[in-house]
């Protein structure tokens, strides 16, 4: 099997917070408060300290396996065969979501009188691809898109600083620690705990025992990188960034240099379409590698097919405007991963250690 080093595995879990962070975050923290937005940011590292710590015990019980390998083995065919299907359900709703979210936001930023339907068809079978590639494949975009990133993303920094004001901020904590709370679980429960799809590529990491400490880094970066977009937004933006979908966007968008230097928002949307490809391919490799678990199969490449369009179907079933997205994340996700992706594998873990040491 092909492997990947540190450097690829913490870039791509990097862009696959950021491929919809950058997108939806701060507005969704708005929700709840403005003042103290930026405090809510820190709560990405929580949900990164938690998928930290079970990756700290995948990797010292079962360095060599993928989470729905470790069910199988702890409870059997029947017990492991329903954890992979709950596993591959949670994929695949999870895909539904970015590539809904990804469809409207190219509909309302360049797109506006395509079906959505057929951008999210074209987005989808694009991650098919560098699925089907292989996640040496996705590893190395990930490397290409980066040098791009860390030139682009100063430069529309400062461009927008011009119309940066510190009034927005004031007074401090206004909002009270419920209120920031409350905006700080989306971005922990939601976002931070995606970075536990990397347990599902287990084998094909070169050096398995460090991913808690990539995983550290990544959520630490990400982190950086969120708070940074938060003030940004709110500095520029105000109190208005409540009723904004895509306040990020409207930042970008509000950036004048003379007369020729303007709408560079087309290098945003860019940037977003290219990173939420990167995490919709990153999700759609766990996955398979979920359904090639099931099939006790050597090969994922059957599977991706079947996923690609089972997940399509389901974006455009389940999510009917980008308000049932905005809603679906706000109210069921942050549970619905909890459960996923921390107690059901904490079980795994427990049950699996017990029946190896009873061998043993």
């Amino acid at each position: 099997m092909v492997q990947i080093s540190r450097y690829q595995v913490i870039l791509i879990l990097i862009w696959t917070i950021l491929g919809t962070g950058i997108v939806t975050i701060p507005g969704t923290i708005a929700q709840f408060t403005v003042h103290d937005a930026w405090i809510a940011g820190f709560g990405l590292c929580i949900g990164g300290l938690i998928c930290a710590s079970l990756a700290a015990l995948h990797v010292h019980f079962f360095p060599d396996k993928t989470l729905t390998q470790i069910a199988m083995h702890a409870f059997g065919p029947l017990g492991g065969g329903i954890f992979a299907i709950w596993y591959i359900i949670f994929g695949v709703v999870t895909l539904a979501t970015i590539g809904r979210e990804l469809s409207t936001f190219v509909g309302v930023t360049v797109l506006p009188n395509t079906q959505e339907f057929i951008t999210s068809l074209l987005t989808f079978s694009v991650a098919a691809y560098l699925t089907y590639l292989g996640i040496e494949v996705v590893g190395r975009v990930n490397q290409f898109i980066f040098p791009l990133a860390i030139i682009i993303g100063p430069l529309l920094f400062f461009l927008s600083l011009q119309g940066f004001e510190w009034q927005p901020f004031r007074p401090m904590l206004s909002s009270g620690w419920m209120a920031i709370w409350q905006a700080s679980v989306v971005p922990a429960f939601a976002y931070g705990l995606e970075f536990s799809v990397v347990l599902q590529w287990i084998p094909a990491l070169r050096t398995p025992r460090t991913l808690p400490y990539d995983i550290i880094i990544a959520s630490a970066i990400s982190t950086v990188v969120l708070i940074i977009l938060i003030t940004l937004t709110i500095g520029v933006i105000g109190e208005p960034v409540r009723y904004l979908s895509y306040p990020i966007l409207e930042v970008v968008r509000s950036i004048r240099q003379g007369k020729f230097v303007e709408r560079l928002d087309t290098l945003y949307v860019m940037g977003v379409v290219s990173t939420q490809v990167l995490k919709m391919s990153s999700f759609q490799l766990a996955t398979c590698e979920a359904i090639k678990d099931i099939g006790y199969s050597k090969d994922t490449k059957w599977a991706i097919i079947p996923c690609t369009v089972l997940t399509w179907s389901a974006a455009n079933f389940m999510f009917h405007n980008l308000f049932d997205v905005t809603e679906f994340i706000l109210h069921a996700v942050p549970a619905y991963f909890l459960f996923s992706v921390v107690i059901c594998p904490v079980i795994i873990y427990t049950i699996g250690w017990w029946r190896y040491t009873d061998k043993t």
